[in-house]
């Protein structure tokens, strides 16, 4: 939109009427007829109106209102006239000098509305959490190192009324495979943990989280996404919290990739341990040929996968494919791979119905302030 300009009539009279009248009388002429012109103050219009003398003063008039009609003004515009005096083409040229300081600072000074923010209700039930405790490995750490972490995460959940609230579930819960030797789901041989232990922690700490969810949302969705260390005692696991919370709550198949979807938001879960999961823009391929209606029918698209032990992020043709870190202990396999400076902490995904809004790092450290 243009905005307002003084046409050359009043231009020329403004010029005429500074002949017998003060500068400042034909300001007050100046703003009470020309109100909605945004150059108000009076050193700003004693500026112009020497322009105006200078560049008016001494035109044509034949030429200055040849080109006039509405929507153009030509002395605004460069013409040319034939010798009949008609304007056969204008166009606009704009010279370093035609910069007006003033006028500019005086459009700065001036008053603008002021933006009034209407706040929402925060309790209002609306929203998905997604709570991905990737890479927990109990027994290499166990409830005295995550208690911190459960405080943190329970903290995020009680601060609203939530619409739904969904749990990944494995993706190496658990450390070892096995109560008597130190095994992965494969048999590779890795560190004994204390199994029994590892078990009864992780038990009290997910069922905490659970509980909570189920006070503070619609509804829960606790998925089971098998890991490559646990694959065995993190399903019988599952069997645990199927008993406990019903099927309603609990999906405990087996499939290595899964997806949910909320609003016009599809997320896929898998562990990304597999041989062709190893490059980003591979485990992106996955997700339209694993869940082709869900890929097609939204528009934010993100895979959360674990494994590495380490952050992770690649934008893949408008897939978000995110390898997310663990807050767990160090376990000898991240000292070997080098990982020992990496970001250990949990990613929680704060979802509305159109879009990602927030991401909340839980690392169980204390916030220095």
């Amino acid at each position: 939109m243009s905005l307002p300009v003084v046409s050359i009539t009043n231009k020329l009279r403004y010029i005429e009427l500074s002949k017998t009248m003060t500068i400042r009388e034909v300001y007050e002429i100046y703003k009470q007829e020309e109100p909605k012109v945004t150059i108000n103050s009076f050193s700003a219009f004693k500026s112009m109106l020497i322009r105006w003398k200078k560049k008016l003063a001494s035109a044509d008039p034949e030429t200055l209102y040849k080109g006039t009609y509405p929507g153009f003004i030509a002395h605004d515009a460069t013409v040319q006239i034939n010798a009949n005096g008609e304007i056969k083409q204008a166009w606009i040229k704009q010279a370093a000098d035609s910069f007006d300081s003033e006028a500019f600072l005086d459009a700065l000074k001036g008053t603008v509305d002021k933006y009034k923010y209407g706040s929402k209700n925060q309790n209002d039930g609306k929203d998905l959490l997604e709570i991905p405790l990737f890479d927990m490995h109990w027994g290499v750490a166990y409830f005295d190192h995550y208690e911190k972490i459960l405080d943190d995460i329970l903290e995020i959940i009680y601060s609203r009324k939530w619409d739904k609230i969904v749990i990944p579930f494995g993706q190496d819960f658990f450390h070892n495979d096995s109560v008597i030797n130190g095994v992965t789901t494969k048999g590779t041989l890795i560190e004994k943990v204390d199994m029994y232990k590892a078990v009864n922690d992780g038990r009290k700490f997910i069922y905490a989280i659970i509980d909570a969810a189920i006070e503070q949302s619609g509804s829960v969705k606790v998925m089971y996404s098998p890991g490559n260390h646990d694959r065995s005692i993190s399903w019988m696991f599952m069997q645990v919290l199927l008993e406990r919370y019903g099927s309603e709550v609990v999906d405990d198949s087996l499939e290595y990739r899964k997806c949910f979807v909320y609003g016009k938001n599809a997320v896929m879960i898998t562990h990304g341990d597999s041989k062709r999961a190893s490059s980003i823009k591979n485990m992106a391929q996955l997700f339209p040929v694993s869940f082709p209606m869900e890929y097609a029918t939204t528009t934010t698209r993100e895979i959360h996968s674990g494994h590495l032990h380490t952050e992770q992020e690649m934008d893949s043709c408008g897939i978000m494919v995110r390898r997310l870190s663990t807050a767990s202990k160090l376990d000898s396999w991240s000292d070997k791979e080098d990982l020992i400076g990496s970001h250990r902490r949990f990613m929680l995904f704060h979802w509305t119905q159109d879009q990602l809004k927030a991401i909340y790092y839980i690392s169980g450290k204390e916030v220095v302030k």
